[in-house]
């Protein structure tokens, strides 16, 4: 079990009897998380007291036997609930990581479509019972044998994927605004290291500003600027994850400096660049 990490409230690990996973623990008073989004797929089990968290789909409180998902590329923000604490344990699974479900759960032979769940708080507790179970079995400081962390995990995979899981809904056609918002969601994600003048964005689909800005916030849940803050972000996690110091991430990825970095990283993810460095990849 290898390579954690801690921080003043947070414990982030991955471990070798997995593909494609990162593991945490978190143990929060009052807290505010600002709005923020994961390129990995977010799985949010709660041991005690509630969290809640704010989507585009509305605001919901977990408590003990609830399972929260988050999509990637979801956008969340919340707080502990009431302020009291929030204890819980959550599984990033990044590309890889749905890779390997999707070998284990699809009955595609051609295997090319990744799992699917539904984003949403799920009342389940026999679910995040077995979650917590085989996430405590994958505890950095823990005993147990790699045959019984996997069986565990694939037995809580299993489960989930197999109540909850179904076909990933296609993409729909809105028609010409969503074509046009697709086209300057595209075009902040390939210039996102500038700092791109929203005058520019409108000129690239034929918009007024005001109009620019109202219908890619309805469309993204998220203003232009606030969009491109969050693929920076993005870019400074990979750039850190592959060995990069948090002064050459803060300036690659479009930050002002690694000061800059270091604000909008901990009020997104909870703990520091520095912190979310020394997390290596497991081996």
């Amino acid at each position: 079990m290898d390579h954690a990490t801690r921080s003043d409230e947070l414990l982030y690990w991955r471990d070798g009897a997995l593909e494609g996973a990162a593991l945490a623990t978190a143990r929060y008073g009052a807290h505010e998380f600002g709005r923020h989004v994961h390129d990995e797929l977010v799985i949010v089990m709660t041991e005690h007291g509630a969290g809640q968290c704010r989507t585009r789909a509305g605001s919901d409180v977990s408590g003990p036997g609830t399972v929260w998902v988050f999509e990637p590329g979801e956008y969340h923000c919340g707080a502990v609930w009431e302020d009291r604490t929030w204890h819980y344990r959550a599984i990033y699974l990044d590309m890889d990581g749905l890779a390997a479900l999707s070998a284990v759960f699809s009955d595609d032979s051609r295997n090319d479509r990744q799992p699917f769940i539904p984003p949403g708080l799920y009342h389940d507790e026999q679910l995040c019972g077995l979650l917590l179970k085989a996430h405590a079995s994958l505890d950095q400081h823990g005993p147990t044998p790699m045959m019984e962390r996997q069986a565990n995990w694939w037995a809580a995979m299993g489960m989930l994927f197999g109540r909850y899981g179904q076909p990933k809904p296609p993409e729909r056609d809105g028609g010409g605004e969503t074509q046009k918002m697709a086209h300057v969601r595209d075009y902040i994600a390939g210039h996102h290291s500038r700092d791109i003048p929203i005058d520019e964005l409108a000129a690239l689909v034929e918009l007024s500003r005001y109009h620019l800005m109202r219908a890619f916030c309805k469309t993204y849940g998220l203003p232009p600027h606030a969009y491109a803050n969050q693929l920076r972000l993005i870019a400074a996690k990979r750039l850190l994850a592959s060995g990069h110091s948090a002064a050459d991430a803060a300036v690659s990825a479009g930050f002002y400096d690694q000061s800059h970095l270091n604000r909008v990283f901990k009020r997104a993810y909870g703990i520091t660049p520095g912190t979310y460095a020394a997390l290596k990849p497991a081996r």
